[in-house]
């Protein structure tokens, strides 16, 4: 079977139901694929990160990125590509607006601890709101 392009309404839906990808970052011709846990809603991905790193780095010189998902299911799979603008943010109001949006799609932490609203703001993190832009994406069997 010759893959299918998704539309932009399959491509959300598809954004809207994974919780894990591949975030894909660029600086001084130097590529940088990280895989990343997120929540798509609003139509914005949203991520977090523990203070700095390579990626901070990059984004904070080159905003512009790319994520992408995958499903995979016996012989058939799906995958999609959102390009965009990141905005990193440490501030309480971007903790509570990712908080909020994870626990509205029941993921509220990491490692069987749950995040509570309280102590969003002791915590070293760094929000990402990444405006998704240009959507792709395609399916098919193997």
């Amino acid at each position: 079977m010759k893959p299918r392009v998704l539309s932009d309404e399959e491509c959300l839906g598809l954004l809207e139901k994974t919780r894990y990808g591949r975030l894909g970052l660029s600086l001084n011709g130097q590529p940088y694929v990280v895989p990343m846990s997120y929540v798509f809603s609003g139509g914005k991905i949203f991520l977090h990160s523990r203070g700095g790193g390579r990626k901070v780095e990059y984004v904070s010189q080159n905003p512009r990125v790319c994520f992408q998902i995958d499903l995979l299911d016996k012989n058939r799979w799906a995958s999609v590509i959102a390009l965009g603008r990141a905005r990193l943010s440490g501030d309480l109001e971007a903790k509570e607006r990712m908080f909020d949006v994870f626990t509205a799609k029941g993921l509220g932490g990491h490692g069987g601890k749950q995040f509570q609203r309280e102590a969003l703001e002791k915590m070293q993190m760094t929000i990402w709101e990444i405006e998704v832009e240009e959507i792709s994406g395609r399916e098919g069997m193997w």
